[in-house]
């Protein structure tokens, strides 16, 4: 007993000094992670090949299916639309599918994240572990390109439960983390954490980008499919999105629609809505779905269930004395925002949770300088409080918040505040900053965005009122007058990019909270990176202009529809995600697949002869 208590006594301390560290995201652990066997050939899919290119990768059925399945509906969508092309002299831009098989293409690991608080949704489970790769590239031909693309692929894991509950996965959790900070990587591999079953492979890809010059008032337009594919059987499938309706099924069906609504005021189920740990039943749930940006959280396209219901259908239903919302209005915000689409628009970086931090070798002008969004970061005190009570065996503390509003850390740039209704009374704005409504909407999400009382370079300059349309590409926002920016500062605005438009000065007499970055001269820029044969990163450095800008980095957020990127200085910035090369479609090098103009499915058959 004498030697057994210390060792007890050890292991919590050691647990609760490490419990905040919730993920790893250093770009070169990761990379020496993927060769202990954390690559994505050898752990997600089961292939005894280091670090395989895509085509290499093509030879696994599971990978085969999911790229097939993708490019097929990449293809699909010029039958929707005749203006999409791959090229940039399109003025609808559209994803390159052949990166998905291309032997120029990988996935690179860019975060391994604990979300061991996901077993409030099932408690059968210690949770989940998550593997983040984003789909990269680096050209054969002299000079090479390398740049990473908008597309990740979340590898969920189950956490099983263990004789003594969860300890033992935290154990194991807290001695991996603990060893890739002290570098000793090569004594780790997948047996160093408690993997169980593979859950899903989860897909995040941006498929269509409007540039502003084709959207002026909403500084542009893009697209992500959301999909999630699952094993089964010894196959992978596409399964269901978690709390996402199927929408159009349930509007040709009145008796489904009617069983949902049935089911989601049910008093035990609005408790676990108010908590946002519900999990809603897979017949009422889609395979396929697609979020739009920007002004993502006030699109009808992306309230699922505001499409489905009215404010109206929830009139005999009492609501004033839950947590999370009080009206009608407020719970059908709250279950939007529990859909797939909801939460990849709500405080997300493009769409974005997780991208991952950039090598230190890549071009400054296509550098993200935060990994994660606000989100994400501002959700990890939760997280850890999670964490600390699996450790003491307290109660769980399982309710969350809204997407967009952290318990604790907000009220200052870009959080989001209320507006009138009750539900958001709490949603307050810190001191020296003011709730405004950028973008005016009665319809979908009547909040506001915090901003400082007295401007600074990156705030907003161009108030709007959102028009909605079931069609999102036919949501439009009608533009006010752009506000006074200061004596020395100009608004940047959204016919060249900017959402809700930018205060920018000069770099000279800088403000406490700014930096000085550059931006893009649209025109000069495009069309250097139009003719094909310059790279990115010279297309920009010799076609910007020095600019104060709002400076951000993990503890000071931009406002939505901007990222924290990488100045030459090495500070953080921010700007419209689409100004970095790799968060858009368009632009790119060819995926080095020959100079036979195949068709995905062509070339896919030519890969994969005998299954087809």
């Amino acid at each position: 007993m004498q030697i057994y208590l210390p060792l007890v006594l050890f292991f919590f301390s050691f647990c609760q000094a490490q419990a905040a560290t919730l993920f790893i995201d250093n770009p070169q652990t990761l990379i020496q992670l993927e060769s202990q066997g954390f690559d994505i050939a050898r752990l997600v899919f089961n292939e005894p090949i280091p670090r395989a290119n895509n085509e290499l990768l093509l030879k696994n059925p599971s990978y085969a299916f999911i790229a097939k399945s993708l490019g097929t509906e990449i293809e699909d969508l010029k039958k929707e639309d005749p203006k999409l092309f791959i090229s940039m002299k399109g003025s609808h831009r559209l994803f390159d599918s052949q990166w998905l098989i291309s032997n120029y293409a990988s996935y690179e690991l860019v975060g391994i994240v604990n979300r061991m608080d996901r077993l409030s949704f099932h408690p059968e489970s210690c949770g989940e572990i998550r593997f983040i790769y984003r789909l990269s590239y680096k050209t054969l031909a002299q000079p090479s390109t390398y740049s990473r693309l908008p597309m990740t692929i979340n590898s969920v894991f189950w956490i099983p439960n263990g004789s003594d509950g969860c300890l033992t996965p935290l154990q194991k959790w807290t001695e991996f983390v603990a060893l890739t900070e002290k570098g000793n990587i090569s004594s780790l591999s997948k047996n160093s954490l408690t993997l169980g079953e593979l859950k899903s492979i989860e897909v995040n890809m941006q498929s269509v980008r409007w540039p502003s010059t084709i959207r002026p008032d909403m500084a542009g337009y893009a697209e992500y499919m959301l999909r999630v594919f699952t094993p089964k059987n010894g196959k992978t499938t596409l399964g269901t999105l978690e709390n996402t309706p199927d929408v159009k099924k349930l509007l040709a069906d009145k008796k489904l629609r009617q069983e949902l609504l049935t089911w989601l005021t049910e008093k035990k189920n609005l408790k676990n809505i108010d908590d946002g740990i519900v999990v809603i039943p897979e017949k009422f749930l889609a395979t396929k779905a697609t979020s739009v940006a920007l002004h993502g959280t006030h699109r009808t396209h992306n309230a699922n269930f505001s499409q489905l219901f009215k404010a109206q259908d929830f009139s005999e239903t009492e609501l004033k004395d839950y947590s999370s919302f009080k009206t009608s209005m407020g719970l059908l915000r709250r279950l939007n925002d529990m859909s797939c689409i909801g939460c990849h628009q709500g405080r997300t970086v493009a769409g974005f949770h997780f991208l991952g931090k950039d090598k230190a070798a890549t071009d400054a002008v296509n550098s993200i300088f935060t990994s994660s969004s606000p989100h994400f970061l501002l959700d990890q005190k939760r997280r850890s409080l999670f964490i600390e009570a699996i450790q003491k065996k307290e109660n769980l503390p399982h309710s969350r918040p809204l997407s967009v509003r952290a318990v604790s850390g907000e009220g200052k740039m870009g959080s989001h505040c209320g507006l009138g209704d009750p539900s958001f009374a709490a949603w307050t704005c810190s001191e020296g900053y003011e709730c405004q409504s950028l973008t005016a909407d009665k319809v979908i999400s009547p909040t506001g965005i915090c901003v400082p009382t007295s401007k600074i370079s990156g705030s907003p300059c161009t108030a709007a009122r959102m028009v909605h349309n079931t069609n999102p590409k036919k949501d439009s926002l009608k533009l006010s007058t752009d506000s006074f920016c200061g004596s020395n500062s100009v608004c940047e605005d959204t016919s060249v990019g900017f959402p809700n438009g930018m205060c920018a000065g000069s770099c000279a007499n800088l403000k406490a909270g700014e930096t000085c970055g550059s931006i893009a001269i649209l025109h000069e820029f495009n069309s250097c990176l139009a003719t094909g044969k310059i790279p990115f990163a010279k297309c920009l450095s010799e076609n910007v202009r020095p600019a104060s800008m709002q400076e951000c980095d993990s503890d000071k957020f931009c406002r939505d529809d901007y990222i924290c990127a990488r100045t030459s200085s090495g500070k953080g910035s921010c700007i419209p995600p689409y100004f970095l090369f790799q968060l858009r479609v368009d632009g790119h090098p060819s995926p080095g697949l020959g100079k036979e103009k195949f068709t995905f499915l062509d070339r896919l058959k030519k890969l994969l002869p005998d299954r087809f």
